[in-house]
């Protein structure tokens, strides 16, 4: 085949590949916690970007990366495809620190990325997830601040309150509830036959309520710092954030 032809045909081959491949984008940052301890053997940080645009659905995946971690601060990198991104969603950067299989450090806040004006690039800082169990709970009361990744602007919040022994009670913002959540270090279990009382709630509290008993029944773990509490699920995501009522 003449040289002319065979650089068609690379030519043809090279722009079909980039034409089926996605653009990849690239998020960068550093993860850190303010804990003046070192990074214990066999830890490994995760890192996500997650699509949190639908408040009645789990965040979506878009990219994740694993490092193993020696110290911090510690830098990543996150790749995902251009295609995926649209203007008018919302995007977040989380962060998780295991130890083993032990979910150590976790950020408790989301960490807006590439729309609404923000930037491709993300500092974490992580939270220390207690060892302590239940007692860390008792005789306390929280209102939730933030429920799946969104602020609460309602007139009405959640609220739940811990008594001894992992019994709680609260309110949705509209119905009242009640139960007993199983407690061990930083784990925690909501029933899923809590008891709760069946008023009708108008808008946006039936929302709400409806998200927030979504939530406790998806949270695994908990972490808490000073008068900031968050319900944690199994993949180390903050579901709600609550600040301790005075």
């Amino acid at each position: 085949m003449p040289k002319t032809g065979r650089a068609v045909l690379a030519s043809t081959a090279i722009w079909a590949t980039l034409c089926g491949a996605g653009i990849a984008g690239t998020i960068q940052g550093s993860a850190t916690y303010r804990e003046k301890i070192a990074v214990p053997p066999d830890a490994t940080l995760y890192v996500e970007l997650q699509d949190v645009s639908k408040a009645d659905a789990p965040a979506e995946i878009l990219g994740a990366q694993r490092y193993a971690l020696t110290g911090v601060p510690a830098d990543f990198e996150l790749t995902y495809d251009d295609a995926l991104i649209k203007d008018n969603m919302r995007y977040v950067v989380r962060g998780s620190i295991y130890q083993g299989q032990k979910l150590i450090f976790t950020t408790d806040t989301a960490y807006p990325v590439l729309t609404d004006g923000a930037g491709d690039s993300a500092d974490l800082v992580l939270v220390k997830v207690q060892p302590q169990g239940v007692a860390m709970l008792e005789n306390t009361t929280w209102n939730a601040a933030v429920l799946q990744g969104a602020a609460l602007n309602t007139d009405k919040r959640p609220e739940i309150s811990f008594a001894a022994g992992g019994a709680f009670s609260g309110t949705s913002g509209c119905n009242r509830f009640n139960g007993q959540a199983e407690i061990s270090g930083s784990s925690i279990d909501f029933p899923d036959n809590m008891a709760a009382t069946l008023m009708a709630c108008p808008p946006p509290l039936d929302e709400v309520e409806r998200q927030f008993f979504k939530a406790l029944q998806s949270t695994t773990t908990y972490a808490l710092k000073g008068e900031r509490l968050a319900f944690l699920n199994a993949a180390g995501e903050p579901v709600v954030q609550f600040t301790l009522s005075q």
